[in-house]
């Protein structure tokens, strides 16, 4: 009994030590970063109520399936920083802000995100294929995308635009705000095409 008595200093003595170096590592450590994109419209281009539309499949390449920023170093290069992350999905997020940006900027409120409630049954449906989110950090975001525009089943029309976006900035918050940009620059010229 003495002898587990004599031991008890020395093994809280050896938690407080193991304590305090777990926070000495946390604390010397970069915390990670969160960003989402956000949706940009504020202004309608158009006032058209009776106007439904679904909007997706948003398809993304695998590349930015992944919870880390990605940035272009050259055209074959690209960098996942660690430190720097999306709060959700990015593929999530693109949704939202492209459905808030077409709702804004159709004018509607009838804008449903695929796959769509059984019910709701939209005049128009556009599917997105985000080919390139990405860019150089300081420099310009560039969005490659095709997208297509469907009137039932017919499909009415097809595009592939490239929007590149100067980022004002030279920090990560700068870089997500130039794709943000990029996404509704994309979702504006949709809208004037519907």
């Amino acid at each position: 009994m003495k002898r587990i008595q004599k031991n008890i200093p020395l093994f809280l003595l050896l938690i407080l030590m193991s304590a305090l170096l777990s926070a000495c590592s946390i604390g010397s450590g970069k915390a990670t970063r969160f960003y989402a994109i956000t949706p940009l419209a504020t202004q309608a281009l158009s006032q058209r109520p009776q106007l439904r539309l679904g909007v997706g499949p948003v398809q993304i390449p695998r590349l930015l399936r992944r919870p880390q920023i990605v940035i272009r170093k050259s055209q074959t290069e690209v960098d996942l920083i660690e430190a720097h992350q999306w709060g959700g999905s990015l593929r999530e997020d693109l949704l939202n802000a492209f459905e808030s940006n077409l709702a804004v900027l159709l004018g509607t409120e009838s804008v449903e995100i695929y796959p769509w409630k059984h019910s709701f049954k939209p005049n128009y449906q556009v599917r997105i294929n985000i080919e390139q989110l990405d860019g150089d950090l300081g420099k310009t975001v560039t969005l490659k995308a095709r997208w297509r525009l469907l009137q039932g089943k017919k499909v009415v029309m097809v595009k592939r635009p490239v929007i590149q976006v100067p980022i004002k900035g030279g920090d990560y918050n700068a870089y997500v705000k130039a794709q943000s940009e990029a996404i509704y620059r994309l979702s504006k010229l949709i809208a004037g095409n519907i």
